[in-house]
Formats: structure tokens, sequence, C-alpha cells
């Protein structure tokens, strides 16, 4: 019984099937490396692209300068080259890479210092602090696009894990850095590069040594026995660095997590209010500024010993009470902190006011098509062009003339329309009097011909 489903559950995940030929995937690997003709001009424009898109904040543009960036190539190279002992593929990957990564840089640079918006927007600086999710989004999308490479058949495969594992940004994030002088944006950017050049390309080359791919041949077995050697010294160099970033970068986010539950959980007291939060993981350091009831020193000991219950037994926590502790640090975070807090009720109080707008034109529409027994417009608009092939547009609404008194309020039903080009008298008049027939003559109709399109 075990046997079958191991034959079964092999064939379901075998890679094998469907690989294209090794010649083909070479070919491709080959021509992905190289940044000259078509491959160089695709790099300018996708740096351009990605440069505006942070500039100007948007997501949309910044997307599509990922799909069109050609940086995979070189990075797919050096992990393919790793996996198929092929030292002079790696060597050109690696070349090519840098010169990519240098140019994009410079270029951005070059971008940055001339435009005239130079605010960082939140696309930008998303990409200057990397987190334990960009390890993990780069190695599951380089496997990803190392499986989607090597298939026959082309896929969206790689497009996504070019959307998803951000090349192109980081590198414009870099070169807006040093195009502004700040170096901390420069160093988290390209810090965010190496991590994903480095998981990428360990994906691939796991990927490929699962693969039935031909191996370079060697002259002798002793030089094939060097390069071995060679190239599983490149591929541990290449990721030991980035099991210790990741490493750094799952102590830190680990950190930030456990003390922000601690200073909600512990100093969240009971006439005590936590005015700001400063939380330096690198440092260890949780500094935190207190208003309102005062805590004595019995309490704040109280509080320090639960440190350890969230694994921050050896943080250092400074606790200041008072407004006349705050400091420059504290109103910069205060500062900020209101503002988005403002930004954020703002949105949502501008979405529910046009929720709400939605629902009362709909429910005038729904009235006024209700009691003049029309239907709705987009149907009404199709009814008219049976005979009115000219009109284009059509809006339905009520009218209701408020009374004083024991008068009953008057309901006209408006019908407005567009037609390409002005309507004869006639012709309104006939359209008039076939909407009132169609009305029901219960409630007038008034026609408003709302000029030419």
């Amino acid at each position: 019984m075990p046997i079958p489903f191991l034959h079964w559950l092999r064939s379901r995940f075998d890679l094998a099937n469907d690989m294209a030929d090794p010649a083909e995937i070479v070919a491709d690997v080959e021509a992905g490396i190289a940044f000259k003709g078509t491959n160089l001009w695709v790099l300018l424009f996708a740096i351009l692209v990605a440069s505006v898109g942070l500039n100007v904040n948007s997501t949309a543009v910044i997307i599509g300068a990922m799909l069109i960036s050609p940086l995979m190539g070189p990075i797919v190279g050096v992990g393919f080259g790793a996996a198929t002992a092929n030292l002079d593929l790696v060597r050109r990957g690696l070349k090519n890479l840098s010169i990519a990564a240098g140019l994009s840089v410079l270029v951005s640079a070059l971008y940055f210092s001339f435009t005239p918006l130079t605010e960082a927007g939140s696309e930008l600086l998303a990409r200057t602090t990397p987190t334990t999710w960009d390890v993990a989004i780069a190695l599951f999308g380089g496997a990803a696009g190392a499986i989607g490479f090597t298939r026959r058949e082309v896929s969206n495969v790689v497009p996504g894990v070019s959307i998803a594992t951000a090349l192109m940004p980081p590198l414009c994030t870099a070169g807006y850095g040093l195009a502004t002088a700040h170096w901390s944006f420069l160093a988290g950017a390209m810090y965010l590069f190496c991590i994903n050049v480095a998981f990428i390309s360990l994906a691939m080359f796991l990927v490929a040594r699962l693969l039935p791919l031909p191996h370079h041949a060697f002259v002798n077995r002793q030089q094939a026995r060097r390069a071995k050697l060679l190239f599983w010294g490149v591929a541990v160099l290449t990721a030991v660095p980035s099991v210790y970033l990741a490493a750094r970068i799952v102590r830190r986010t680990t950190f930030e997590h456990n003390a922000q539950r601690f200073v909600d959980a512990e100093l969240n007291l009971p006439g005590a209010y936590v005015v700001t939060r400063r939380i330096e993981a690198d440092k260890g350091t949780i500094n935190v500024l207190l208003t309102g009831r005062m805590l004595t020193l019995t309490q704040l000991r109280t509080v320090r010993a639960r440190l350890q219950d969230y694994h921050l037994r050896r943080a250092q926590l400074t606790v200041r009470q008072g407004l006349a502790q705050l400091d420059s640090a504290d109103a910069r975070a205060l500062r900020t902190s209101l503002l988005e807090d403002l930004r954020s009720r703002n949105e949502q109080t501008l979405a529910g006011y046009e929720a709400r707008l939605a629902q009362l034109q709909q429910l005038l529409t729904q009235q006024a098509t209700y009691a003049a027994r029309l239907p709705a417009p987009n149907v009404l608009l199709r009814e008219v062009q049976a005979e009115h092939p000219t009109v284009r547009q059509l809006a339905l609404s009520q009218l209701t003339h408020s009374a004083t008194d024991s008068l009953r309020a008057d309901t006209t039903v408006v019908v407005s329309i567009r037609a390409t080009r002005p309507l004869p008298a006639a012709e309104v008049q006939r359209l008039t009097e076939w909407l009132t027939v169609r009305a029901g003559t219960r409630l007038p109709v008034r026609l408003l011909l709302d000029g030419a399109l």
C-alpha cells in the first residue's frame, strides 16, 4: 500500500516531466545575462520608470518597472552556473549584475538630482528597512521563478517573481539616497537588494540541482574536484551571509514585536498614558514617555521584572514620566503619529461619505424609477436608442417641488440625455411624448438636452 502512494506522490511533484530541453534552458540563461542591445535599453527605461514611480509614489508605475526590468537574468545565471558547475557562467553573471546594479544606482541618482519632487513617499521608504518577510519572499519567489524558468511552456511565473522579489525599486531607492545624501536610505536599500539577490540565486541553485541538467565537463578529475570545491565554496559564501542577514532580521523583528506587546500590556496602566515609544532593536533599548499618573519605584521594578516574560531579558527599559521629559525625538514621533492618525481618520471619513453618497444616489434613482414606472437608466437608454440612435448618454432623476400648508408636493421625473448632434425640435417633442407614455402618465416627465458630444 505505501509503495503505490509513494509512486503517486512522486508523479505529482516530479519537476522533470514538463522541463524544457537543457539546451534551450542554457540558451535562455545565456541570453538573459548580457546587458547589451535590447537588454541594456530595457534596463535604462526600467530604471527611469521605477524612479518616476518612487518619485510620485505610484504603486502601479513601480509594478510596471518590476515587470520590464531584466535584472533577473544575471541572478538566474549565477545560481544556474553554480548548480551546473559552469564557472564562466557564474563569472559573467556576477560581472553583469554588478554593472547593471551600478548603472541603476547612478542613473536613478542623476534623475533624483534634477527632479523638483524631493519628498520621500511611502513607496520609497518601504524599500529602506528590510524585514523577515523580504527574506522569505526572495527565497520562495526565487524557487518559483527557477521552476517557471525551466519549463517548456511560457507562463506568468517569472513576471510574478519579478514583482514579488523587487529588484529595481531598491536600486532606485539607493540612487535617491545617494542623490539626497540620505545615507541610511542608501544602506537600507542596498541591504534589501543584496538579500533578494542572495536568496534568489540560492533558490535557483537548489532547484537546478534537483533537475536532470548536464554539468560542465572538465579535462581531468583533479580539475573537476577543484572546480567542484570552488563552486560549493561560492554556494556556501552566498548562503552564509544570507542566513546571517536573515537571522539578524528575525531577531530585530522579534524584538520589536515583543517590545510592542510589552509596552501595550505592561505600561498602559489605569491613569497613565504612553505618549511616545522608541524601540531600537539593534541597541536592545525600549524608551517610553509616560504622562498622567506617576509610577512609583516599586511599580517600575515590577514592570522591569516582567521583561523576561516577553523574551526581553537583556533589553534596557527607560521610562520617562511627565511631559517635562519630552525631547525633540519625542516631538517628531508624536507629530508623525498624530499626522498618521489624522490621515487615517480622514480617509475613513471620506470613504464613508462616498459610500453614503452612492447609496443615496442609488436610492433616488430607484425611487424615481419606481414612481414613474421607468426601467433602469441603462435599459431606458437602449430603448431610446432604438428610435433615436444619436443619443449616447442618459441620466434619470426625480425633482420634488416642496409645498406649504395642505398642498401636496409635486414630483417631476427628469430625463437628461446627450446626443452626438443637436436633436430637431420635432424629434425632441416625439421623444418627450414617448417618455410620458412610457412612465405611465402618473408623473410629469421633463426632458433635458445636455448639449452634444
